[in-house]
């Protein structure tokens, strides 16, 4: 081993610092980068050269895969494998013969004594597709069903209920027409009416309390704080009138009413509507009742009701209708 001699000068090595070992790993990824780039570049000329050599090669139409169809003559004719039949043969020069009279009989029997004109082939396909589309068209207009007919319907509500009336016409033919008075106008009046209310009735359409309790004391009579109605019942033409004066003179509420206390299931009313002659429309008749609620009074109300409803009926038959009426809405 050889050692130094005394005194002699070591070379150490030599520090950087923090300072210049940043700036030589900055060099290395600056060189780094460079080459990556010439790298990237040198890789796309080739890549480019290549390309261009392609679209320089000049193409044989052998290379191209799949038979190629070639025709000549009729754009649209058909394809045929027939072999080709060769050149024509060479047509022979015939003399030509004098033209000799031809005698009358002749002439009588070659000529048919009914002549037809003869149609051509391409009129006959013609005529033969003109035929083959109508008959197509015919047939296709029998076998498709004629659309059936929107049946018109009638809905609405009153006074806490709600129906509606579906009829065998079309929306058009039948509808209501006009004004009329509610279902609920029909219904039976109260059996008993408060003193409080009666007390209490206000002049109503120029008439005086006085009066109201007069009208009222037809059919109802006081006993121990209470009008009581008495046994004959109150006819259909004066039920509105009486409905209206409980309501606005005396203030009953008609979620009072007995007829509404009890619940009842829908009731179904049919009748017919026969052709209306004028403006005046046309009345129901043959009223039947399908569906009955729990209370004979109430059904009897509905079906006076709706004798009371004015329809238009513009088609030339009597047309059915059917109305369900809900007692909730």
């Amino acid at each position: 081993m050889i050692e130094p001699a005394k005194d002699a000068a070591v070379l150490q090595p030599v520090r950087l610092g923090a300072a210049g070992e940043a700036l030589r790993r900055r060099i290395d990824r600056r060189h780094l980068l460079l080459a990556i780039a010439v790298a990237l570049l040198f890789h796309l000329l080739i890549v480019f050269g290549f390309w261009f050599m392609d679209r320089l090669r000049i193409r044989d139409i052998g290379d191209w895969s799949g038979p190629v169809l070639v025709k000549i003559g009729i754009p649209d004719a058909p394809e045929s494998s027939a072999p080709d039949p060769g050149p024509l043969p060479e047509q022979i020069d015939t003399p030509e013969q004098p033209d000799t009279p031809v005698p009358s009989d002749t002439v009588e029997e070659t000529v048919p004594e009914e002549s037809t004109p003869v149609q051509s082939e391409s009129s006959a396909d013609s005529t033969r597709s003109v035929e083959e589309s109508a008959t197509s068209e015919t047939s296709t207009s029998e076998a498709r069903p004629a659309p059936e007919p929107v049946l018109a319907r009638v809905e609405g509500a009153e006074d806490g209920t709600n129906y509606f009336i579906d009829f065998m016409g079309s929306d058009g033919e039948i509808g209501k027409a006009g004004g009329y008075e509610w279902i609920t106008s029909y219904m039976p009046l109260p059996f008993s009416i408060n003193e409080v209310l009666m007390n209490n009735a206000k002049s109503y359409l120029g008439n005086s309390p006085s009066f109201i309790r007069a009208e009222f004391e037809r059919f109802w009579e006081l006993s121990h704080g209470e009008y009581i109605r008495n046994r004959k019942d109150v006819p259909y033409d004066l039920r509105p009138y009486y409905w209206s004066l409980l309501e606005n003179s005396l203030g009953f509420h008609t979620e009072e009413a007995d007829w509404k206390k009890s619940s009842k299931r829908p009731v179904v009313v049919q009748f017919v509507v026969i052709p209306s002659t004028g403006p005046e429309g046309s009345y129901p008749s043959e009223i039947e009742i399908l569906s009955h609620t729990n209370d004979p009074s109430v059904d009897a109300a509905v079906i006076h009701g709706i004798s009371r409803r004015v329809f238009y009926n513009k088609s030339d038959r009597p047309i059915t209708g059917r109305m369900t009426y809900n007692f909730e809405n």
